[in-house]
């Protein structure tokens, strides 16, 4: 194939990645070369998605090319990787908002292939806004921290990760957090390959695995991974009607490049917008209404998936911060010691491994002020008592009047990740509740393990003196995220 290639070299080496839309006008007046293939086209920028609002720098494109039936346009990003903006029409708006740090001036190109088969790629420089700080919605779903998220099938809520439900059964974080009107599910690798009947071609493509997973940028690209991580398939994302307070669902995810993307009993459909019925920093659910026709209790699909990937955002949230509690249940010790290491860390915050013995009520601290530093209560062992864990550093320490005990700076350190531990959380001493290390005459650690995280849990553990030696005392932390 011939290519006429307008400005950058650099576009050369990406031309065959692309799927350039294929013109059906005759070679005649079909024939247009880089320098012309742009010529009468219009350009406007506006601030919104509606475009009502012009603006110099915006990052809504609206656009016409009247020499081409079909277009696809893209840019290239910093790592030389090709980003799809749109295809089809010549006419349309694309959203171009680069990554955060990124220049703003940008080129976006324009490939076109005429009908005797000549690829032709042009080029427009456009000035557009780089964002100096992520919409909410794009830092649950990327990562504010990284710019970007891994995200896995979550058997956790039901054992099912993808299935058919009953419409609208309640408020959608019923949905997210209990499965709420389940009918059916798919809860294994085995059931994915029994039910290749929902896919568009009969087959398994890696995505019906539950060790398959998918990662979003924070500038709009999505890529799904099968287990052994080969690229499924990839694209672009973008979240529309964002409402954190929608009572049925938080927006609508438009893609088609999730994991098994396939609506329920509809022969291989892929809707390319889902419904966000929960999402937080380590869960998400999307729901598809059977036709897309949203009618109460008809069938509708849900996938289920979950993040571990961004502690930082698990362990201090966004905007205010967030708030940490005793993980009190009547039933198990949050605090107290245990064999350090008796295994993965998950096992210890979910099922209490190598626990020795620990305080399961407010009373019981009472009779433990040996372990403290100045053998008085502070107020912090009562279940309204909480710390705080801001993005800017600041952890702050607060009895059950929500007084403030005391306040310091926190750090979270991903480097020292393990199947043992998430991360070391780093304090000021005596920040966290009881921040008493057991049967150590009142020492207040200032770094623990996290062992076990998650948008609602946290297990933090401290062994012996600081030594991480198998199975010589350690002291635990259960705390929970307060409502």
């Amino acid at each position: 194939m011939k290519k006429s290639i307008l400005l950058f070299a650099v576009a050369l080496g990406m031309l065959t990645a692309c799927d350039p839309i294929k013109d059906s006008k005759t070679l005649d007046i079909d024939s247009y070369t880089s320098n012309s293939l742009l010529d009468g086209a219009e350009f406007s920028q506006y601030a919104d998605q509606a475009c009502t609002t012009p603006a110099a720098d915006g990052n809504w494109i609206k656009y016409n090319i009247p020499n081409a039936s079909g277009i696809y346009i893209y840019y290239i990003k910093a790592d030389g990787s090709e980003f799809k903006l749109t295809s089809g029409a010549s006419g349309g708006v694309f959203n171009f908002v680069p990554s955060r740090g990124s220049d703003p001036n940008q080129t976006v190109y324009f490939k076109y292939i005429n009908a005797n088969g000549d690829e032709v790629v042009a080029s427009h420089e456009f000035t557009v806004a780089v964002a100096a700080e992520l919409k909410p919605e794009i830092r649950l779903i990327a990562s504010n921290d990284y710019g970007k998220k891994t995200w896995k099938w979550d058997p956790s809520i039901t054992g099912a990760v993808w299935g058919n439900m009953g419409y609208q059964p309640g408020d959608g974080a019923s949905v997210g957090i209990s499965g709420n009107g389940q009918w059916w599910g798919v809860t294994s690798t085995d059931e994915f390959n029994g039910q290749l009947q929902h896919t568009h071609n009969g087959m398994n493509n890696g995505d019906g695995d539950l060790d398959a997973y998918m990662v979003f940028t924070e500038d709009g690209l999505i890529k799904s991974y099968d287990a052994s991580g080969n690229v499924i398939r990839s694209g672009s994302y973008e979240i529309k009607n964002y409402n954190p307070s929608g009572e049925w669902k938080v927006g609508d995810l438009v893609t088609d490049a999730i994991l098994w993307p396939y609506e329920i009993n509809s022969n291989g459909n892929i809707p390319g917008t889902y419904e966000i019925c929960y999402l937080t920093s380590d869960k998400m659910t999307l729901v598809y209404p059977d036709g897309g026709s949203i009618g109460s209790w008809g069938e509708a699909t849900f996938w289920h998936f979950c993040s571990d990937s961004d502690a930082k955002g698990m362990a201090y949230g966004y905007d205010n911060g967030k708030d940490w509690t005793w993980d009190y249940d009547g039933e198990h010790p949050v605090w107290g010691n245990m064999g350090y290491l008796p295994g993965d860390g998950a096992s210890v915050g979910t099922a209490y491994n190598g626990m020795w013995w620990g305080c399961k009520t407010e009373e019981e601290f009472a009779g433990q002020l040996q372990h403290s530093n100045d053998g008085s209560l502070h107020g912090d062992e009562g279940p309204n008592a909480y710390f705080t864990l801001t993005p800017d550093g600041t952890i702050t320490r607060h009895a059950g009047d929500g007084s403030v005990i005391n306040s310091g700076s926190f750090e979270i350190d991903e480097s020292v990740k393990s199947e043992w531990k998430v991360a070391d959380l780093k304090t000021t001493a005596g920040t966290i509740l009881w921040p008493y290390e057991i049967n150590s005459g009142g020492n207040m650690p200032t770094w623990f393990e996290i062992v076990y995280l998650t948008g609602d849990k946290m297990c933090l553990v401290y062994p012996d003196g600081g030594s991480q030696g198998a199975w010589g005392e350690a002291t635990f932390w259960h705390f929970k995220a307060k409502k």
